[in-house]
């Protein structure tokens, strides 16, 4: 009998599955990290569907490059006194931080993100969402949804959008156009855009509202056409960056183009490939800060269903030491199950209300036990089982039968697919 170590909080846990379970462990691959001077060099002079970075920006005066906040590191204290070396002379830039609905950061957190160096030069400032003497309106999508943005993008001559790619569970994957939808949009514009993850013609999700798709999405199809509302030039500049903040790819270029290449590679390198699904699946977040609370655990459990059967039981790793990840997030689970609780999130102004949501539908679908510091009253509120270890929930689904274990180490940045499904959506 083998034992096992998944990361938790800052340790670890050990376990044993019983004899009679066929344990198969599922990991993303490891690509190797890059020089970023290099890798951001290389890819500004060979962009995807532009011209050379040098040729775009030497046509412009004012440039305004937009950065995620805090909440989203792409690694741009590093990237941008690099990108700056490469501006003509005569050019103004500005630095928007992409806050969406976000709280405003502090200015050490605003200077983390760019450098000491940048920070002073270069003036930069936070969006607000809620400002709308600092919004305009850019036009309106086929489903009547008010595009507003930060003004300061059309008084620009040209903006550089930053950000870094990742595993998005409502509009598939993070990075690229997120940072202009919902990054600097207005509040009712990151409302309507994720509305549109709610079918149309009925309750509950869209089934293409999630992780690793972009074809079919809803709201990033949404945001698509809001990119095309958007007059101001745009060029894209996304890093990919692994848990030790190395950088293992750059994608510039066209804002469309190059993040689909982005998010392609991302997905053929961070995804694990199943013949079958699993009566039992045993998933880490993969330590801290991945488990700093629930809301960030759920990323793993949103992963991990698609390893598991209907009927099935999921077992999570997940250390929690910041609690749930927001004061209000249990009073979601109150509307009972899943289709009592669907039109109150459509119309909520929360996005941790769809994470609410998504956690009932769920614990509606399979047995999922929670492993962490939470208190077993609010664990069960959310419709899971609360367990003190791996080996309490291993004994509580074990019923002496035979069973496949998947063991998923990495649960937050490894995305589960068919065997018939490898191919980019």
């Amino acid at each position: 009998m083998s034992t096992y170590s998944l990361k938790y909080g800052r340790g670890s846990v050990s376990f044993r599955p019983p004899e009679n379970w066929r344990v198969t462990v599922l990991r993303h691959r490891e690509p190797q990290p890059l020089s970023l001077k290099d890798a951001l060099l290389n890819s500004l002079e060979n962009p995807i569907s532009e011209r050379p970075f040098s040729d775009w920006v030497s046509r412009f005066n004012n440039i305004l490059i937009v950065v995620p906040d805090v909440t989203r590191y792409a690694g741009m204290e590093r990237a941008l006194p690099v990108l700056l070396e490469r501006f003509p002379k005569n050019i103004h830039a500005r630095i928007i931080f992409a806050l969406g609905n976000h709280r405003k950061q502090t200015e050490g957190e605003r200077e983390g993100l760019i450098s000491r160096e940048v920070y002073a030069k270069v003036p930069s400032f936070d969006h607000d969402c809620h400002d709308k003497n600092g919004l305009t309106l850019a036009g309106k999508t086929s489903s009547g949804l008010d595009v507003v943005l930060n003004s300061a993008l059309f008084r620009a001559d040209a903006a550089i959008v930053t950000g870094s790619i990742n595993f998005h569970y409502l509009a598939g994957f993070g990075g690229g156009r997120k940072s202009i939808f919902p990054g600097i949009a207005g509040y009712d514009t990151i409302l309507g855009i994720h509305g549109q993850v709610f079918k149309k013609d009925g309750p509950g999700k869209h089934a293409f509202s999630r992780s690793g798709v972009l074809k079919g999405n809803p709201m990033h199809e949404e945001i698509m056409e809001g990119i095309a509302l958007i007059r101001t030039p745009l060029f894209l500049i996304n890093t990919v960056l692994d848990d030790k903040k190395n950088l293992l790819n750059i994608f510039a270029g066209n804002i469309k183009d190059a993040h689909e290449e982005g998010c392609s590679w991302y997905k053929e390198h961070f995804e694990a490939a199943v013949k079958e699904k699993a009566d039992i699946v045993i998933v880490s977040s993969g330590g801290f800060p991945k488990d700093i609370n629930f809301i960030q655990s759920h990323k793993a459990v949103e992963h991990a269903m698609g390893a598991v059967k209907d009927n099935g039981a999921v077992i999570v790793a997940g250390k929690c030491e910041d609690g749930l990840g927001n004061a209000d997030f249990l009073r979601w689970f109150e509307y009972g199950p899943s289709a009592d609780m669907e039109p109150y999130v459509r119309k909520a102004d929360k996005v941790y209300a769809q994470t609410a949501y998504a956690t009932r539908l769920k614990a509606e679908r399979c047995s999922i036990f929670f492993v962490s510091d939470l208190d077993g009253e609010s664990v069960k509120k959310m419709g899971l089982i609360p367990k003190k270890s791996i080996e309490d929930a291993i004994a509580a689904a074990d019923d002496g039968k035979d069973k496949v274990c998947y063991i998923i180490p990495d649960g937050s940045n490894t995305l589960i697919t068919s065997h018939a499904k490898r191919q980019f959506e």
